[in-house]
């Protein structure tokens, strides 16, 4: 009895906090993303030249190639090889869920837009789980929640739409901080494979803070000692075998060199790093990439809770004891081993301030090239980003007035990021409104990839004119034709490829052209010794098939089908 009428009382506060949730998660969504993007069929505003088209690219190609499931292989992208689908930065977890189901959907539907918007639910949900317990008074609840949701350098990561499962970050710190949980090793197995099925980033920093748990238990916790070691095999087994699950060890990957270009300036924190991303605080960066990369803006809303939780604190002179219900925060000291790691690489090499270099510490070419896979390193601070946001919010949230600094925190960092959002929404909206092949719009190019055997893009130089690459491509692999190996960007390359880009390129400059295929040359003008055979169309030269092929609606043995260059 006592049961039910506790649950009676309850259950209209919890529906309280979900309709709060989701109106907020609707109302984030709206002012981030035109609201068009959530539809399937609007697949055009991916195809602008930016990375998400890329990534949207590797996951039709991969469920339009019909590979054998659960392989996370692409025939059609890098044929005839093939290559994993995390290596063209698509959603592996998205892959391997949706193929079962690849010959009943449609071949050119898209869901990146549903992503974001489950990405930023999420984000909402694991904020809220992560502090209720921390945060008795609703309202604190609630407010600190859209804090901690809406941090910036998830916003700012609407090119890269994979990197915006950032709530594994939140569910990662959701285990370590409870003392029931972070005891749980198969929930951090689960964690870390979802991690890396859908971003190896995201599973280099869940990791960071499992490996802090495992710490943590193997020193403080007074269970026998082969039970704790026993807990760490799950989380060991996934984070093992998730890199060869997605092909990261299928071959060897060139390095690109550029560790130490995308990093995190020293002044990251209150440094918008972007012109436009803050309407209070001014943004300088070393480069354009760099600002964009090395973006760890906490916001001035944050900074301002920040300055007011510490004088709050500071002005106690007899704190209020904390309630034996209450966690205690002292279990995040546990991280700062494996976050100054993690704040060394997201630094680099490079120490910026103000947008100046103060110091640049030679690296050799051997260390360089190791850190490679993370050559983006400026995201590396994120795990000890959303501790800073997420210890910072508990704490406003136990102090008197803790509600009331809260919401004005909240009141100026939508002030103050409202700018960014405006940029962000109103690229999106532009890119909804403006015909899916702005770049190419001649039913010309239909006719030509429907009699080529493959496309190849020259070149080799896939950033040159992405637009166009990704609009021809889209028309490939929805029909089914593979786009083969050495031309079409990868985020991480096996080192084949640069090896049969420079052999392809010569053979194209000897003038060697394969009769069967299409030749699009990425705002260039083709190569003398084929030059009489270009034409252009929508202004793009190209080589029509002078051989046209013919091939079934269904993708059937790509890699015994796709000639290599005669």
């Amino acid at each position: 009895m006592r049961f039910r009428e506790s649950s009676a009382r309850l259950l209209p506060q919890r529906l309280g906090y979900l309709a709060a949730l989701a109106i907020c998660a609707v109302a984030m969504f709206a002012g981030w993303m035109d609201l068009s993007v959530i539809d399937p069929r609007n697949a055009g505003w991916l195809l602008d030249g930016n990375d998400h088209g890329q990534n949207s690219l590797g996951l039709i190609a991969y469920l339009r190639g019909l590979s054998a499931w659960p392989s996370l292989h692409d025939p059609l992208l890098m044929a005839p090889e093939g290559l994993g689908v995390a290596l063209t930065d698509s959603n592996p977890l998205l892959a391997i869920l949706l193929r079962p189901f690849a010959s009943v959907l449609p071949d050119d539907w898209q869901y990146t837009g549903l992503w974001l918007l489950a990405c930023l639910a999420l984000q909402i949900v694991f904020a809220w789980k992560l502090l209720r317990p921390f945060v008795k008074d609703g309202l604190s609840i609630v407010v600190g929640t859209a804090l901690l949701a809406c941090a910036p350098v998830l916003f700012a990561r609407y090119g890269h739409i994979n990197l915006c499962a950032q709530w594994l970050i939140l569910w990662a710190l959701h285990l370590f901080v409870d003392e029931r949980r972070i005891r749980q090793p198969f929930a951090w197995a689960l964690l870390i494979a979802l991690a890396g099925l859908i971003h190896p980033y995201l599973l280099v920093m869940v990791a960071a803070i499992w490996a802090s748990a495992q710490l943590r238990l193997l020193i403080t916790d007074t269970r026998p000692l082969r039970i704790r070691l026993f807990g760490i095999l799950p989380g060991l087994v996934a984070l093992l075998a998730i890199p060869w699950a997605i092909g990261f060890l299928d071959d060897p990957l060139a390095s690109t060199g550029s560790y130490g270009t995308f990093n995190m300036a020293l002044d990251a924190l209150w440094n918008p790093g972007n012109d436009g991303y803050s309407a209070l605080l001014p943004a300088r960066s070393r480069s354009a990439s760099q600002g964009f990369e090395g973006m760890n803006y906490l916001g001035a809303g944050m900074l301002l809770l920040i300055v007011l939780v510490v004088a709050a604190r500071s002005l106690q002179r007899d704190p209020a004891p904390t309630s034996p219900e209450t966690p205690s925060l002292d279990p995040l000291l546990w991280l700062i081993p494996a976050f100054l790691v993690l704040t060394a690489i997201a630094i680099g090499p490079t120490m910026i301030w103000r947008g100046h270099v103060l110091l640049e510490i030679p690296m050799p070419v051997a260390a360089i090239d190791a850190l490679d896979p993370l050559r983006a390193s400026g995201r590396m601070f994120w795990p000890v980003y959303y501790t800073i946001l997420f210890a910072t919010i508990a704490a406003a949230g136990r102090l008197p007035r803790g509600s009331t600094m809260l919401l004005f925190a909240l009141i100026v960092q939508a002030l103050d990021f409202a700018p960014a959002l405006q940029v962000m929404r109103g690229l999106s909206t532009a890119s909804v409104r403006r015909p899916m092949f702005d770049r190419t719009p001649s039913p010309e190019w239909d006719r030509l990839v429907e009699q080529a055997s493959a496309i190849e893009f020259h070149p080799y130089e896939p950033y040159r004119d992405l637009a166009v690459m990704e609009q021809v491509s889209w028309r490939a692999v929805t029909g089914c034709r593979p786009v083969p190996l050495s031309w079409f960007y990868a985020s991480r390359e096996p080192i084949a490829i640069r090896a049969r880009a420079a052999d392809d390129m010569a053979r194209l400059n000897a003038g060697l052209v394969d009769p069967t295929r299409l030749y699009v040359f990425l705002n260039d003008v083709p190569p003398r010794a084929v030059f009489e055979r270009a034409e252009r169309i929508d202004g793009i030269w190209i080589i029509r098939p002078s051989r046209p092929v013919s091939r079934p609606a269904a993708c059937v043995s790509l890699q015994r089908d796709v000639p290599r260059n005669q």
